[in-house]
């Protein structure tokens, strides 16, 4: 896809979203154990992703960790909210990495010791490069993404999560 295509198909959905009073739905993410630890996580159009765990906790490491792919989440959405906005002010970049890297103690995953087992900070490096763009217009468009994002707001926002179970 071009830059001018991505650029028009964002302008369309700004346009649409002005019509929007509120939250929606998003697509529902669904995990089954499949084999040991390994998931295999569907959406209902079917496609699908797989996690399992290193084998030192019983996985087979046959797939990224559930931590990682919550990290490859940030980084993903960080860089294509990044390309569609670049896309709409009408900036041509020629690359576009972001990195996302975390500390956590995995002791809080198996010790009861009042360890947090969630990341205790993670880190989000963006390397852009553009012929025709100066420094202070990247800079615009990260800070825009940082402030846009929403799988990193997510995160960075703490959002409500309810559980439930059914047995039968």
């Amino acid at each position: 896809m071009t830059t001018q295509h991505i650029g028009k198909a964002v302008e369309n959905v700004e346009t649409y979203m002005r019509t929007r009073t509120g939250p929606e739905p998003d697509v529902c993410a669904t995990a089954v154990v499949e084999d040991g630890l390994k998931c295999r996580i569907q959406s209902p159009d079917g496609r699908f992703v797989y996690t399992d765990m290193p084998e030192e906790v019983g996985g087979t490491a046959t797939c990224n960790s559930p931590g990682w792919l919550m990290r490859a989440a940030i980084a993903s959405c960080d860089a294509t909210l990044l390309a569609m906005r670049a896309a709409r002010c009408g900036i041509d970049l020629d690359s576009i990495v972001v990195r996302v890297d975390a500390m956590s103690d995995g002791r809080g995953m198996f010790l009861d010791e009042g360890i947090s087992p969630g990341s205790s900070e993670m880190r989000v490096s963006f390397d852009i490069r553009a012929k025709n763009a100066p420094r202070e217009e990247i800079q615009e468009l990260v800070d825009w993404v940082i402030a846009h994002a929403p799988v990193g707001k997510d995160i960075s926002q703490a959002v409500d999560i309810s559980y439930s179970l059914k047995t039968e």
